[in-house]
């Protein structure tokens, strides 16, 4: 162990096998295509007066350099800060469920070797997309307008994004089990962070007014530490604030490695003891769960319960029966999904921040419209635009790993090697990522009909709950297609997450350039297929804060773009259900759809099913069923 010089073995080993995947080197490409792509749209819809004369001056150029180096900087901050907690989430999580950690452990390799060379063999393909894209963020600055100074300083706090990021989701993986978790949860914080100046903003203002005096101050501060402040400054500094310098980005780039080794210690700290621990609890709580059942059986064959307490049993089955719960007999995938899914705790940990911050200002902002007050109307618009966007990104976490987990951990196989059919299990793996979507309405719809009281826009807010519901199916679908179709978790949740941040926040704004010569009502209806955009431009309308005309023509626009999601929903559908069989190895049953007809005739010839299936030899029910195909 002194003799090893470096990262150590762990990183030789996984950088070698990421160099050798040819999707590595794909991203990168894209990446760039896709910022060139970016700059040619900013190109063709920059300020075409010069363009009659066929000369362009030196303060358009200028102009051009900015909306260059502002467009392509903000794309690439937002896919590094994607990318990098969802290459490293998966790092010991996966792992730990292998139990290659475990053998890890029994080698002399020590706690430091084993994080340093996971976090640099993850880090190394985010650093190399920055060093890809930052030639096309230099290109800007031949056309002026842009400090070279300021590029740098840009590439820096970009920089600080990715090791923190990478450092954040590999300490989370230690405590995670299931690698969605350590992505939700690393989301989360991230978007705290990001909104921690308006968060700061907001929580002041439900102070006594004699403690306020201080929140623009903290406002500000936070402010200059916010990366999206930061890379923005480079392009036109805010007013009323101070100028970023490159020591403020530099500052921001040393506090970004201050805070990874600190995580990074905790990291090479605990990573031993919490594993092992983790596995010691695994068989205790297999311990204990078999000592239940042999309790339970014992009292149910005792009557125990019925004696003890002859109504408790009563009282909690008519409790159970008024929550909805799927029927093992109808659908068993769906079923397995709404067992198997039971939420750990870094789910809650995830969930419970959610709903505190979004609920508390939620509640905040009802309380406001009822009241009249007039910014409270403001503060609800934000509010809906900020939590509805943002339950979506955790839904798009979670739904591409409904299949993943299982097919990386390979339950799927067992799934598979049922005689259900391959559209049962592909529905009920939908429903099943689905069923979370609906409580994602309890927020922004009561903030809307508050809104409404006012406006008497009720009839609206029926039309945003679709529209949210048509966005969650459709992220749901493309979840589940992205798993189907690739092998491998984490691309599968980069793909599905990117995809939608990508519709969310890029396509507003390339509908503003694309679109920029048609009517407005046009143009902001087209802009609407963004769960961001189209959320926020009809919940201000249905608050009154628009003429009748736009909001006609946005009610249009909602129903459009609703159904239009619903459709997409239904193709990635039936596209899933197409090609699962040959993406995951299945063989095609010719008698697949004998499967209902099958079940009726068993029904049919024993009053209970379940006991004949139970009790009925398996040679009568594999004759049963061969002489049902044949004489077919």
């Amino acid at each position: 162990m002194a003799g090893r010089v470096g990262l150590g073995p762990v990183f030789a080993f996984e950088w070698l096998m990421t160099s050798r995947r040819w999707q590595a080197y794909a991203m990168r490409s894209l990446t760039v295509l896709f910022l060139l792509a970016a700059m040619t749209l900013v190109w063709f819809e920059s300020n075409p007066s010069w363009r009659a004369s066929g000369q362009m001056s030196i303060r358009h150029q200028a102009q051009v350099g900015q909306a260059f180096f502002g467009t392509t900087s903000m794309l690439l901050l937002g896919l590094v800060g994607l990318s990098a907690p969802a290459a490293t989430a998966g790092s010991i999580c996966l792992d730990k469920a292998r139990g290659n950690l475990t053998l890890l452990f029994a080698t002399d390799l020590s706690n430091t070797e084993i994080v340093l060379g996971k976090l640099g063999a993850r880090l190394v393909p985010v650093l190399g997309l920055i060093l890809c894209a930052a030639p096309v963020l230099a290109i800007g600055t031949l056309f002026g307008g842009i400090d070279p100074v300021g590029l740098i300083g840009s590439l820096l706090v970009i920089l600080a994004v990715a090791i923190f990021g990478c450092s954040l989701a590999l300490t989370l993986s230690i405590w995670g089990k299931k690698t969605h978790e350590v992505l939700m949860m690393a989301y989360v914080f991230g978007i705290l962070y990001l909104l921690a100046a308006p968060i700061s903003l907001g929580l002041f203002e439900l102070l006594p007014r004699n403690w306020r005096g201080s929140q623009l101050t903290l406002f500000h501060e936070l402010l200059r530490f916010n990366p999206v402040f930061l890379v923005l400054s480079a392009v036109e500094p805010m007013p009323m604030m101070r100028p970023v310098t490159f020591q403020t980005n530099l500052a921001f780039l040393c506090l970004g490695l201050t805070v990874s080794a600190s995580l990074i210690g905790v990291s090479i700290w605990r990573i031993r003891s919490v594993v092992v621990g983790q596995l010691g609890k695994v068989e205790r709580g297999r311990e204990r769960r078999r000592s239940l059942r042999a309790r339970l059986a014992g009292a149910i064959e005792s009557d125990r319960f019925a004696r003890v307490a002859p109504g408790t049993a009563g009282v909690s089955r008519k409790l159970r029966s008024l929550w909805p719960s799927p029927s093992l007999d109808q659908n068993p995938v769906y079923w397995r999904e709404c067992q198997r899914k039971q939420p750990t705790r870094m789910d809650l940990i995830s969930w419970g921040i959610y709903i505190l911050f979004c609920g508390g200002f939620s509640i905040y902002a009802i309380q406001l419209a009822l009241s009249g007050q007039t910014w409270g109307m403001g503060l609800g618009v934000f509010v809906n635009v900020v939590q509805v966007p943002l339950g979506l990104l955790l839904l798009s976490v979670s739904a591409a790993t409904s299949l993943s987990e299982e097919r990386q951990r390979g339950s799927l196989d067992v799934l598979m090697a049922t005689p259900m059919s391959t559209r049962s299990i592909v529905w009920g793996k939908w429903r099943g990522a689905f069923r979370s979507v609906p409580p994602l309405l309890i927020l922004p719809i009561g903030v809307a009909l508050a809104q409404s009281t006012s406006s008497g826009r009720f009839g609206a807010v029926a039309l945003l709950a679709a529209l949210i519901l048509a966005y969650g199916a459709a992220i749901t679908s493309l979840g589940l297609a992205l798993a189907t179709w690739t092998s491998r978790m984490g691309k599968a949740v980069g793909l599905t997450t990117g995809i939608y941040v990508s519709v969310s926040i890029g396509w507003p704004f390339f509908a503003m350039l694309l679109f920029a010569d048609w009517a407005q009502n046009v143009t902001l209806g087209i802009a609407a297929a963004s769960p961001f955009f189209g959320v926020g431009v009809y919940n201000a309308l249905i608050a009154d804060e628009g003429p009748p005309r736009a909001f006609a023509s946005q009610t249009f626009w909602v129903l459009f773009w609703t159904v239009a999601y619903l459709g997409l929903t239904v193709v990635l559908l039936l596209a899933t259900m197409q090609s699962f069989n040959r993406c995951l190895g299945r063989m095609d049953d010719a008698t697949e759809g004998l499967g209902d007809h099958w079940e009726e005739e068993e029904r049919n010839a024993s009053g209970n099913p379940r006991l004949n299936v139970v009790s009925g030899s398996p040679a009568s029910v594999s004759s049963n069923k061969d002489s049902l195909t044949s004489g077919t």
